[in-house]
């Protein structure tokens, strides 16, 4: 009997260790983002639950340096593609279409370097009044260079806390599916995601809409990692409006009780909820899952961000909606048309 219920608590503890790398990882990245955080540095742990979130593995030091290279060039670049271009439009717009639509279609960059060199390209040309295109440029390099680095480290730490069984086998069939698309595909699915940001990277730059950064990121954010169709629209929706009420009750505590140490404690103990259902084989998962980002980018925000954000709670739910609401649209709009060109090709 005691060795049965010794095999029990073994077979439990290796059940929730993915839950509990979850939770302490996220809250140690977004304690330290709190901590030294710059400008920007609010994504930093909203992008780091990639690491973290099932299926995932450990990133090896190959993997571990090609990605903060990659984010180290992908800021200098856009550092200094900002500041030699911005003050010219007529060449600006031309030159960001044509990078934002390469980094949507090429398939030799992982997702997540992706949305790091997409994001390094879109927030810096949207200072804020006080500063200057080069400060600004400075300032959010300086923070996704930092950002990426620290994840990282944080990552190894915890999964050398909590390791996945000698037995796992990480998960390549995505990775191969994503390389083995068709010409076409990766044509159209850039094509797609252009036509959808596009037209708010344009309204941001030219309107300087500093105080809805929040939403252009997530509409970027959301548009690389969603599939057309009813089927994640739906989740996107569930999942936030699960997010946003989290969201609602954890900023009112935090109200309550403004220490540190409390939204700490909070925020793991929110995590771990989370976690739980995360984690689980039921299909609603991945509300969960998108739920805990919502809460993650929002709070990060109005913890990290300006004196204001920490009074619009409501504010940033409403831009993260309508920012799943006009991806959701234009997508759909563009797959039907596809279809419709299709089915018209097929009859003729």
């Amino acid at each position: 009997m005691f060795a049965k219920n010794r095999h029990i608590s073994l077979k439990i503890d290796t059940k929730v260790k993915p839950e509990f790398r979850y939770a302490i990882g996220a809250t140690l990245i977004m304690g330290f983002t709190m901590a030294f955080g710059g400008q920007l540095s609010f994504i930093i742990p909203f992008l780091s639950l990639n690491f973290l979130s099932p299926g995932t593995k450990m990133p090896q030091l190959k993997q571990a340096i090609s990605f903060v290279l990659i984010v180290s060039i992908a800021s200098f670049s856009s550092l200094i593609f900002n500041v030699l271009f911005f003050n010219y439009l007529l060449v600006y717009i031309p030159l960001l279409s044509l990078i934002l639509f390469g980094i949507f279609y090429t398939t030799s960059l992982s997702l997540l370097s992706k949305i790091f060199f997409i994001i390094s390209f879109l927030a810096t040309p949207v200072p804020y009044p006080d500063m200057n295109i080069g400060s600004w440029a400075i300032a959010i390099t300086t923070t996704l260079i930092l950002g990426s680095a620290l994840s990282i480290l944080v990552v190894w730490v915890i999964y050398a806390i909590f390791p996945d069984p000698k037995d796992s086998v990480p998960e390549k069939k995505k990775n191969a599916q994503i390389n083995n698309t068709s010409q076409k595909e990766r044509i159209f699915n850039a094509v797609s995601i252009s036509i959808v940001t596009l037209p708010i990277v344009f309204a941001f730059i030219f309107f300087q809409w500093n105080d809805y950064i929040l939403i252009l990121i997530y509409i970027v954010i959301f548009t690389m990692l969603t599939d057309m169709g009813k089927i994640q629209g739906k989740i996107k929706i569930y999942g936030n409006i699960i997010g946003g009420i989290a969201t609602i009750i954890f900023y009112n505590l935090i109200m309550i009780v403004p220490l540190f140490s409390f939204f700490i404690l909070l925020y793991f103990g929110t995590a771990l909820l989370f976690s739980s259902k995360i984690f689980s084989s039921k299909q609603n998962s991945v509300f969960y899952k998108t739920g805990f980002s919502t809460l993650t980018l929002i709070i990060g925000d109005i913890s990290i961000g300006t004196e204001n954000a920490s009074n619009e709670i409501w504010l940033r739910i409403l831009q993260i909606f309508i920012a799943v609401i006009y991806v959701i649209t234009v997508l759909e709009i563009i797959n039907h048309y596809q279809q419709k060109n299709i089915k018209n090709l097929t009859y003729e």
